[in-house]
């Protein structure tokens, strides 16, 4: 009897691999084997664990049974949402300091202030002193005392007022985010690609993209300091030039 051959051509394409899959391995005599899903990524990460790449960023809630403030490791957030759990934000904890990322930012664009006036929060025309600036929640309590920057259609007014509840209504409510300081939003920078891999597994957010935000740091009366997140930071005028705007927060109750 002639043996048959199946062409690789000729069978189904797939885009996922289950973990009850397994590959066929040829070694140096023609000698044809399998090998695991789970087998073979640690042969190829050399045993490398895959979810210590998540280190140092997690998925904040305020737990439905008891309002408790949480956080979780990203590969670990899926099987709490579909339990019910509504994500705060993502937590990023970096040299001393922690900090919750919104999962969500302004629809468009947002001039900082309706007028270029002087917001009270940490104003310095030195890059390196602003790198520093790590008083965005004081910044924005400040900037929101001023009728030019108070409303939600203005960048401290909007982070200001914004909010993420649990389904019993509690959580990071308006009032407990604030406008990135410049030393903040360098956090974000600096962890971009694993905060938008934890915002992927949150369910109606929106990841983080390579444009401008302002941030609440001050460089004058009339400007202040944008990061942007491809090419780094610069300052423009407060009330002519929109930007993004995402909130933060603290993993707070």
């Amino acid at each position: 009897m002639a043996k048959q051959t199946k062409k690789l051509t000729a069978q189904t394409t797939v885009t996922t691999v289950t973990s009850a899959q397994k590959f066929p391995m040829t070694d140096a005599n023609g000698n044809v084997t399998l090998i695991t899903l789970a087998n073979l990524k640690a042969a190829l990460m050399g045993g490398l664990n895959l979810n210590s790449l998540e280190d140092g960023v997690f998925i904040m809630c305020h737990r439905k049974q008891d309002d408790y403030p949480i956080m979780y490791k990203p590969h670990k957030w899926t099987a709490q949402q579909n339990a019910g759990e509504v994500a705060d934000g993502v937590v990023v904890v970096e040299g001393g300091h922690v900090l919750v990322v919104a999962p969500t930012e302004s629809a468009t664009k947002l001039n900082w202030g309706s007028a270029n006036v002087a917001g009270g929060g940490v104003t310095t025309s030195n890059r390196e002193t602003a790198y520093s600036d790590f008083a965005g929640k004081a910044n924005t309590a400040s900037q929101i005392t001023h009728t030019e920057m108070s409303g939600e259609g203005y960048a401290p007014g909007f982070c200001h007022a914004y909010s993420r509840v649990n389904a019993n209504g509690k959580g990071l409510t308006a009032g407990k985010w604030w406008l990135p300081s410049l030393g903040e939003m360098m956090m974000i920078y600096a962890n971009m690609t694993k905060i938008n891999y934890a915002l992927s597994l949150i369910e109606g957010a929106t990841q983080l993209v390579e444009d401008a935000y302002w941030t609440s740091t001050e460089c004058s009366a009339t400007t202040a300091w944008y990061l942007n997140l491809r090419n780094g930071i610069y300052y423009s005028t407060k009330a002519t030039n929109p930007s993004r705007v995402r909130p933060v927060s603290a993993f707070i109750s």
